[in-house]
């Protein structure tokens, strides 16, 4: 194998381990909740721009989950959902959407966190919905808001303005 192919394919390695913290992982998650997909394709970015991403987040990487557990209510109560957490940055993943396919039709109450100098907007809807409510706009606080669905599934879009933030959003069936 010559030494740009060699190069070429180590890249997109790193690159594709870099982006695993970009993408909506459940933490917590009680027995028979849904399971998030990421739906997001991953762009092909350089290792230098993913490092110099990452050393701009407020916590290291493998921090985010337990910062999440504390920063949005635990999946522990009954009718709570998973909680999605990771980080967004320009260079790597601006755009994260997640599908939680088995998600029960309802009303939820959601509480997102996000924390770094980006501006995180998000909106959910039913997976074949478009969003019913205004984007809901976190910069470097914690928001709570309903969202409701009419059929089983949800999709929760972020969209990241900015520097390099990370995110935690939990969901809690309401009634």
């Amino acid at each position: 194998m010559d030494t740009r192919r060699a190069t070429t394919i180590g890249l997109i390695l790193v690159a594709g381990a870099a982006l695993a913290g970009c993408a909506a992982e459940p933490s917590g998650s009680a027995t028979g909740s849904p399971s998030p997909s990421a739906s997001t394709p991953a762009p092909t970015v350089s290792t230098d721009a993913a490092d110099a991403d990452e050393a701009l987040l407020p916590i290291p990487v493998d921090e985010i989950r337990e910062w999440a557990e504390t920063a949005v209510p635990g999946s522990d109560a009954e009718g709570a959902g998973p909680i999605l957490s990771g980080w967004l940055s320009e260079n790597t993943s601006a755009h994260h959407t997640a599908d939680l396919k088995s998600q029960e039709a309802g009303a939820y109450q959601a509480q997102l966190a996000c924390r770094g100098d980006g501006v995180i907007t998000l909106t959910a809807s039913g997976l074949d919905e478009e969003p019913s409510a205004d984007p809901i706009v976190c910069e470097n606080e914690t928001i709570a808001f309903d969202i409701t669905t009419t059929a089983t599934g949800m999709r929760i879009a972020m969209d990241l303005e900015g520097a390099p933030t990370i995110y935690a959003l939990s969901l809690q069936r309401l009634g």
